[in-house]
């Protein structure tokens, strides 16, 4: 079968080629009317697109990527469908890979972007990773947006939420009902973002003349598994602790589960509150209270921030920091 070529088209149409390129990128003032005759055109004659071509033309390709630490984590999943609407409403494809926290795999990732003329990036990086890693990449001169981690570097645009607010406004709740024995479960012992949060927590228990406890802040790793076992270990030793201000939504979860595992019931004489709102907060029994940090407006937000850098806006590295919000269900009961 020969290959349909632009110009067929466009002779079939009865426009020009320029206009059945605009039709196929989406671009330019066309009327509907030719629109619809480019598109009847382009479908009675089979006509594909080859994009790698344009690409090739263009030194420049329609893709984007976006790398992650851990695809797993339901907040990643919320914040990769904000961004993936975004790039769709300006024909980017959007390209996902998870780093694991390896710095090798995010290197190797973004190396293959650049060979691939991508036209830029949204990251969430992997933890401790080096200086040397942004000097590269904005030596590379691709638009990057840093999400959720802030890169060490501030020449880099980053959209993410106020971590130390939102755990003072899940700790003033919880003292609010009365609560004092209050215990922070999850987070990585080396993440700036639990540094943050565990910041906002104990501040706020301080400024109401309460000591935090040493023994009361655990690490846990980011599942429900992880959250149930540490939670397990915790409230055995410390049956004293009525409450729990959770890093993670995931890792509340699972102190849910730790607790009917121990007899104890969740919102009657234990309060917890997580932090993401992920869907899954909404639909647990009881619902879970939780810090809401709008994941699906921090991937819009990015990818409206880096199609204005595709486009050309040299303006200086923006800081976007959304407000958290709390929102309160019923584990933590209504005193």
């Amino acid at each position: 079968m020969a290959t349909i070529t632009l110009a067929q088209v466009a002779k079939n149409a009865g426009v020009s080629t320029a206009t059945v390129s605009m039709v196929l990128r989406n671009r330019g003032r066309i009327s509907q009317a030719t629109r619809e005759r480019v598109l009847k055109a382009l479908d009675e004659s089979g006509y594909v697109y080859n994009q790698t071509a344009a690409n090739l033309r263009n030194r420049r390709s329609n893709q984007v990527g976006l790398l992650l630490h851990d695809i797993t984590n339901p907040f990643y999943g919320e914040m990769t469908a904000g961004l993936s609407h975004e790039m769709e409403r300006h024909d980017l494809l959007l390209f996902l890979a998870n780093s694991e926290e390896s710095g090798e795999r995010q290197q190797k990732f973004v190396d293959s972007l650049m060979r691939n003329n991508a036209c830029g990036m949204v990251l969430c990086a992997a933890r401790e990773t080096p200086t040397s890693f942004y000097d590269a990449l904005k030596r590379r001169n691709i638009p990057a947006i840093m999400v959720v981690r802030p890169a060490s570097d501030p020449d880099f645009d980053y959209v993410g939420t106020d971590n130390f607010l939102g755990t003072q406004m899940a700790t003033r709740h919880l003292l609010s009902l009365g609560h004092r024995h209050i215990a922070f479960i999850g987070g990585n012992a080396s993440s700036g973002t639990r540094a943050q949060r565990i910041g906002g927590f104990t501040s706020t228990l301080l400024a109401q003349g309460i000591s935090p406890e040493p023994a009361w802040l655990v690490t846990s790793q980011a599942s429900q598994s992880d959250g149930a076992r540490v939670a397990q270990a915790l409230l055995t030793q410390y049956p004293q602790i009525t409450a729990a201000v959770c890093y993670q939504d995931i890792v509340a979860l699972g102190v849910m589960q730790a607790l009917r595992k121990m007899g104890r019931e969740v919102g009657r004489d234990f309060a917890l509150v997580g932090f993401d709102d992920i869907t899954e907060a909404a639909l647990v029994q009881p619902a879970l209270t939780t810090v809401s940090v709008a994941a699906k407006e921090i991937g819009r937000k990015a990818g409206e921030l880096l199609y204005s850098r595709i486009q050309g806006n040299d303006e200086p590295p923006q800081r976007i920091i959304l407000p958290p919000a709390l929102v309160v269900r019923e584990s933590c009961g209504f005193r």
